[in-house]
């Protein structure tokens, strides 16, 4: 399957296996939102990640945010 340049969202991506996952995709050349609680370190896993990772604070739990 071809992702390079496609957009993934990794809901629990900051920790664990999301973030096993999120860094498979990258490696793969995909643009990856990184999904977890605001309570995470969300934003600073993104940030060592580079320029195609972004941080969206959200608890899948709660339709209203997500």
């Amino acid at each position: 399957m071809e992702i390079k340049d496609a957009v993934a969202v990794v809901t629990g991506g900051a920790s664990g296996l999301g973030l096993a996952t999120t860094k498979a995709l990258l490696d793969e050349g995909a643009k990856v939102v990184i999904l977890d609680l605001p309570t995470s370190d969300g934003e600073a896993v993104a940030k060592g990640l580079g320029e195609r990772a972004r941080f969206a604070a959200a608890d899948v739990c709660d339709e209203d945010a997500v």
